[in-house]
C-alpha cells in the first residue's frame, strides 16, 4: 500500500474520531478529548484591555481553577496567570495595577502569603517562554494542556497548592480524560531545560 494511501486513511480516521493522534506517528483508539476550559468574562475582559494596550505583545493567561476538577482537594483561593514576552512584565504590571488589586510579579510562595489578599483574585505576571505550547478559546490565548502540566511540575514554588498527591491526581487524570500531544509536552520540557525531571516525574505516576 502507497505511503500516501496509508496518510489519507490514517488522517480519515482521525477527521473521524476513531483514532487520536498523541504524537508523530503515534496515535491510541478513542475519541479526540481536547482541553475546552471555561473563559470567564472577568480573564477574558483583562486579556482584551491588555491587547489593546500592547497590541503587539504576545500574552497568554489561564487560571489554575481550571485544574481543580482533576484535584483530590480544592484550594480555598485560585490564581489568575498572565505571561508576557519577556522584558514587559514591569509595564503590564503597573498597568493593571492602576486597575485591579492583587496583581504580583513573578511573586516568591512567601510574598504571596504575606501580602495577598486572599479574598479576592490573586492575578500573577510572569514571562512567557519563547515556543510556548499555545492555543486560543474565545479569541483568547490560554496555555496547552501540555504547558501547564510541565509548569505545574517545574514550578514547585509558584504552584504550592497543586503538588503532592493533588499533583499525582492531576496528571493521571489529565492523561485519562484529555488528548496529550507528548512530542508537544516534551518539547516545551526542553525549551525549560527541564526534560528529565519532567519525564521522571510521568513515568513515576503513570508507570
Amino acid at each position: 500500500m502507497k505511503k500516501s494511501t496509508i496518510r489519507w486513511r490514517i488522517y480519515k480516521l482521525v477527521e473521524k474520531s476513531i483514532i487520536k493522534r498523541i504524537g508523530r506517528g503515534k496515535y491510541v483508539l478513542g475519541k479526540q478529548k481536547e482541553f475546552q476550559p471555561v473563559i470567564t468574562k472577568t480573564n477574558k475582559n483583562i486579556f482584551l484591555k491588555l491587547k489593546k494596550e500592547f497590541p503587539f505583545l504576545d500574552i497568554s493567561i489561564w487560571s489554575t481553577k481550571w485544574i481543580t476538577q482533576w484535584m483530590l482537594h480544592v484550594p480555598g483561593t485560585f490564581e489568575t496567570i498572565i505571561e508576557v514576552e519577556k522584558g514587559s512584565e514591569e509595564n503590564v504590571f503597573y498597568f493593571l495595577s492602576e486597575k485591579i488589586d492583587n496583581v504580583f510579579i513573578n511573586p516568591s510562595k512567601d510574598i504571596i502569603e504575606k501580602y495577598a489578599n486572599s479574598t479576592k483574585p490573586i492575578i500573577i505576571i510572569k514571562n512567557l517562554i519563547t515556543d510556548s505550547p499555545l492555543t486560543k478559546i474565545e479569541n483568547v490565548q490560554i496555555p496547552a494542556i501540555e504547558k501547564i502540566i510541565v509548569d505545574l511540575i517545574i514550578d514547585t514554588e509558584l504552584y504550592n497548592a497543586y503538588q503532592g498527591r493533588d499533583l499525582e491526581a492531576i496528571l493521571e487524570n489529565t492523561f485519562d480524560n484529555i488528548t496529550i500531544n507528548k512530542d508537544k509536552l516534551l518539547r516545551y520540557a526542553k525549551r525549560r531545560k527541564k526534560v528529565n525531571k519532567v519525564t521522571e516525574v510521568i513515568q513515576k505516576i503513570r508507570g
